[in-house]
């Protein structure tokens, strides 16, 4: 629920209450705590491809992404309603009565990959790349939110499911009347007075470094200006946050062999079908609409505005069961290791059928009665016999089900790269809790926020991230596949931050005896105290090493740190059970 591993003290105080009701007291204490949305975000964030960086060939750092992140976050602590929370993410900007910091909360689609759009290029090599980026955000928003594998029908109709060209470029028209945009999170007459104000700024500092590189006199009445600018607008500095607008763009040939792109404020347009996927060959124009095939009669157009507004009613209601279904399965999956559906992003023919179809049916029907409350459905999962099971073997039902589908045991689980990084940094008794902001720098040696506020570079992904089976934030990402190589091993022994948790860790057991050390370091790692074997091992050890280093203080020091980093290296530590 959290991703943190219990403290000291709340494992003592839950094994400690033998009343009734304790587990779900428990349950509760965690969904209501503020790192539950936390965790939820992470999990989210993963699904609609988060990055700190625009991506592609010139993968810029932009430093107000985290905006989006902080409203995910915001979001599930206030247990903000699903469907409501999708429709906010399709179109919080033209939503009536939305508080300004939920505009942030299309952020979904205005962190969208871009391409870098050489304008010295031929007006068809642009019009394949502006394709491509409508293309990903299809993708993106049909199998985020309905389990369809739409951008499949790009080229030709889709050769499994019932979705047709048409039905492709109907909807990749809203996409392509929609824009990328920055503004502030303040009312909208605030907001449009604000941008003024920064194009008026960034015009006048313009003149004023030419003015200074000439040492123009006329420089002093230049910055005189800026400084009234300023005076007037004292929330000038206030952050942006990436956010959609009404604009359609058009790829225009400049010239003989250039390209322009020319962006008209407030203009929709429909797209002609792209034979073959190619933009130089159109063909017939279709309406911007919604998807046949989860129409109940003729279907919705979307023809209000980029009609992205229109797309989320349709999600939220003619398409609500199918939403719900996989919105269930996603958080199915987080929990058991697999979905109901296991290709939790696609629900089409080519995906596989679920496990428990009534159980979904039923979990997806109860989540639209109770109002889309998500804690609800947790906590349902949570208090269930199924969720509370034991891990222990049992060789008769494993001869009956080896790949454990029908849920006779809970499954062994490698924590999430985020997970054990959070859980070494809280039994070194550094973990910083304070929430939001911007992100911080992974090869920070001094980073002690929570692993969520990392920065993630879209392109050029941070190696160690790679290493623990961190998605790609280029696209789309249904799930975590975890796998187990020795490069992550390495890191465990060789690491200069596994190396400093394991010093701070032992800083912070220093004061107390040998015996009680190997004590309370199992119960900060492991959740549990140590076998007589293991303490036996872990005192034999560093004393060993402390005497082949000299007996010095300085030598039990490095024994008693290389020991922890040992502990830490264990597949128990990073593995669930």
């Amino acid at each position: 629920l959290t991703g943190l591993l219990p403290t000291s003290a709340e494992l003592e105080v839950f094994l400690g209450d033998t009343r009734p009701g304790a587990w779900e007291r428990q349950v509760d204490r965690l969904l209501a705590s503020p790192a539950y949305g936390e965790r939820q975000a992470r999990l989210w964030l993963d699904v609609v491809r988060y990055a700190d960086t625009n991506g592609y060939e010139r993968d810029e750092f932009r430093p107000t992404m985290w905006k989006y992140r902080d409203y995910v976050i915001r979001s599930f602590n206030a247990d903000k309603p699903f469907d409501q929370f999708v429709r906010l993410q399709l179109a919080a900007d033209l939503l009536p009565d939305v508080a300004p910091g939920d505009v942030a909360a299309t952020g979904l689609l205005g962190l969208s990959p871009t391409y870098w759009k050489e304008l010295r290029l031929a007006p068809s090599v642009i019009e394949q790349i502006v394709a491509d980026e409508w293309d990903e955000r299809v993708d993106c928003v049909s199998r985020t939110f309905l389990g369809l594998t739409v951008s499949c029908a790009r080229c030709h109709d889709h050769k499994f499911d019932a979705i047709s060209a048409d039905d492709y470029y109907g909807l990749a028209g809203v996409f392509a009347s929609t824009q990328l945009d920055e503004r502030p999170l303040l009312p909208k007459a605030d907001a449009d007075r604000i941008r003024a104000a920064r194009g008026r700024l960034r015009d006048l500092e313009g003149r004023l470094k030419s003015l200074s590189e000439k040492q123009d006199p006329a420089a002093a009445t230049v910055s005189a200006e800026i400084a009234a600018l300023r005076a007037a607008e004292p929330q000038l500095d206030v952050p942006f946050a990436h956010v959609l607008r009404e604009a359609a763009v058009y790829v225009l040939p400049q010239g003989d062999e250039m390209t322009q792109l020319q962006y008209r404020d407030g203009e929709a347009r429909d797209l002609p079908v792209f034979r073959r996927g190619n933009p130089g060959n159109p063909g017939a124009i279709v309406p911007r609409r919604f998807l046949t095939v989860l129409s109940p009669g003729a279907p919705r157009m979307l023809n209000s505005g980029s009609g992205r507004l229109q797309l989320a009613e349709a999600l939220t209601s003619e398409a609500a069961p199918l939403l719900a279904r996989v919105i269930v399965n996603r958080i199915w999956d987080v929990y058991f290791g697999a979905g109901l559906v296991r290709t939790t992003s696609d629900f089409g023919v080519q995906g596989e059928r679920p496990t428990h179809p009534e159980l979904l049916e039923y979990l997806s029907f109860q989540l639209v009665a109770r109002g889309w409350d998500l804690k609800w459905l947790q906590r349902e999962i949570l208090m269930s016999a199924t969720w509370r099971q034991s891990s222990v073997w049992n060789a008769s039902a494993d001869a009956i089900d080896p790949e454990n589908r029908f849920l006779w045991r809970a499954s062994h689980r490698r924590l999430d790269f985020e997970m054990w990084r959070d859980a070494a940094l809280a039994a070194a008794g550094v973990l910083d809790l304070s929430m939001g902001g911007p992100g911080q720098s992974i090869d920070d040696l001094q980073s002690y926020r929570r692993s969520l506020y990392l920065v993630v570079a879209r392109e050029e992904l941070h190696p160690v991230l790679r290493m623990h089976d961190f998605p790609e934030a280029s696209s789309h990402s249904p799930r975590r596949e975890p796998t187990t190589t020795p490069l992550q091993q390495l890191y465990f022994l060789n690491s200069a931050w596994i190396e400093s948790r394991a010093v701070q860790l032992r800083d912070r057991l220093e004061s107390v005896a040998a015996e009680q050390r190997v004590r309370q370091a199992y119960v900060l790692l492991f959740a549990r105290e140590p076998d007589a074997e293991e303490l036996a091992a872990g005192l034999e050890f560093t004393a060993k090493q402390a005497a082949a280093g000299g007996a010095t203080s300085d030598a039990e020091r490095a024994a008693w740190a290389d020991y922890l980093q040992a502990l830490m290296g264990l597949s128990e530590f990073v593995t669930l059970e």
